[in-house]
């Protein structure tokens, strides 16, 4: 099980790398806005001639990415988690109980 429990982590990596790229999307979307009159080679995240409407469709996309970024980020913890998980049951596993050990257990009532 320590095996499956280390590629469980490694995937949580991965989806937190996700995670992070897409929110590094998302505020690009937001903050990386030009709109040149004159070349349109220049022109960064413009869609459509009008800066009201360019603004409506960054906003969209950002959004879009952020809620991408919040939905790779809890399947990351999910993973990340389900590694604990099965990292404690394997070292469980390995440890003896005494289940004649009276101290453990409760006193009579």
């Amino acid at each position: 099980m320590k095996s499956t429990g280390k590629f469980f982590m490694a995937l949580a990596v991965c989806f937190y790398f996700v995670s992070a790229i897409m929110l590094y999307k998302g505020y690009d979307k937001m903050t990386n806005y030009h709109n040149y009159e004159y070349s349109t080679s220049l022109n960064e995240n413009a869609y459509v001639g009008g800066d009201a409407y360019n603004y409506i469709i960054n906003g969209n996309y950002a959004t879009g990415f952020f809620v991408l970024s919040m939905g790779f980020l809890m399947t990351g913890a999910i993973f990340n988690a389900t590694s604990v998980v099965l990292n404690n049951l394997s070292s469980e596993k390995g440890k003896t109980t005494d289940t004649n050990n009276s101290s453990e257990e409760l006193p009579n009532i």
